[in-house]
């Protein structure tokens, strides 16, 4: 329980572009207790990853593997794997459970930090117990030095656990931890019926590895470029896309106009949203139209969290740490007419209030509150519009 602790983890450069994955890497680091870090940069030609872990291994202690840091880690992670490893001496590895299975007697209704942790306070309050192993890929694992000094490797030691006998590992339900799996791959699927048909051409703003867009092509065949500030996911993006122009786009100059621009979670994170607009406004054809979703401020989980004297930043969610600026319908509309942009489909991803929160609202309507039902349940606001 008291052994010295090593971890390895390993990091692509997009961790340089992005505050978001540096605010998650000082977040798993608080939340592991003092250990030597072992930080494997992916994209390093003078080893690879298996050498590396080779090269770094301790020949005692506990060892600690994390994928990478995109992950959001429960306070005593540690200590629970490590108490379970220590109690079973034929175990030779234990995960933390998460999104992929977790207590069946808790929910993982969570969107804030301080959600993340009454989750984490429900799941304490069921029976410590683990279960077999069921070869889902590792996240994050625990295992001992003196178990991997003769063992060979694999090629990717994160996928350690696949290749040990099912039988000596292990994951504990009662260690949790959320893995941002999709950071910067998601597809966003469900947007692409939001476009119109008959659109010849798109452009696609903060496309990341240009999911979105690759599913827009595949779709309706058209032409899809991209801007992304990140230079690394921009790099990936270009595999996918048509052409990708890396960098701000209210600096970069296109010479190209487009039938449809999409901004998915991007207006949230500028200062000055309508200078972006404007440059949209000059992008597109003439009633050419604009796709956007923002994040609901006014969403119960926020309201919840402020009733609980809570404002906690994250390295995503509502209150993502690059966020600058913040929406509820009636303000994402009144943006958008402002500036030239008449809304033709409104729609919200809608995320009920859990049952608690709905007592607290019947109680301040009964006593007199105006309540928007609606907006507390819409986690998130679309928009298509029109050019004016």
């Amino acid at each position: 329980m008291h052994s010295k602790l090593t971890v390895f983890t390993s990091v692509t450069p997009s961790y340089e572009y992005s505050d978001e994955l540096q605010l998650c890497f000082r977040m798993l680091r608080s939340g592991i207790p003092a250990a030597n870090w072992m930080v494997y940069q992916a994209e390093d030609m003078s080893c690879s990853l298996k050498e590396f872990v080779a090269q770094h291994l301790p020949v005692s202690g506990d060892v600690l593997f994390v994928r990478e840091p995109a992950v959001w880690v429960a306070s005593g992670v540690y200590q629970t794997l490590s108490m379970h490893l220590h109690a079973d001496t034929n175990q030779l590895a234990i995960l933390p459970s998460d999104v992929r299975g977790y207590h069946p007697a808790c929910l993982a209704n969570y969107f804030t930090l301080r959600g993340f942790e009454q989750f984490i306070m429900q799941m304490n309050r069921q029976q410590s117990q683990c279960i077999p192993y069921d070869n889902r890929k590792p996240w994050m694992f625990l295992t001992r030095a003196e178990y991997l000094v003769d063992r060979l490797l694999p090629e990717d030691p994160f996928d350690l656990p696949l290749t040990l006998p099912v039988r000596e590992v292990s994951i504990a339900l009662d260690a949790y931890i959320h893995p941002f799996f999709d950071y910067y791959s998601e597809t966003r699927a469900d947007m692409v019926a939001f476009v119109p048909l008959g659109t010849n051409s798109l452009l696609d703003i903060g496309c990341s590895r240009g999911g979105f867009g690759s599913a827009v092509k595949a779709a309706l065949g058209c032409r899809v470029a991209g801007v992304e500030m990140n230079i690394h996911e921009a790099g990936a993006a270009t595999e996918v896309l048509d052409q990708v122009w890396a960098g701000d786009v209210l600096t970069l100059d296109i010479q190209e106009k487009f039938d449809c621009i999409t901004c998915l979670d991007v207006l949230e994170h500028l200062a000055e949203p309508r200078c972006l607009l404007e440059k949209i406004r000059q992008l597109l054809n003439p009633g050419g139209t604009l796709l956007v979703s923002v994040p609901n401020i006014g969403h119960w989980s926020i309201v919840e969290d402020l009733l609980a004297g809570r404002w906690d930043y994250g390295p995503a969610g509502i209150l993502c740490n690059t966020h600058l600026r913040f929406y509820t319908r009636h303000s994402l509309l009144q943006l958008l007419q402002e500036n030239g942009f008449m809304p033709s489909r409104v729609e919200g991803q809608h995320v009920a209030p859990i049952s608690g929160f709905q007592e607290v609202i019947s109680h301040y309507r009964n006593a007199g509150f105006m309540i928007d039902e609606e907006s507390l349940s819409t986690l998130s606001h679309i928009v298509l519009s029109k050019k004016q």
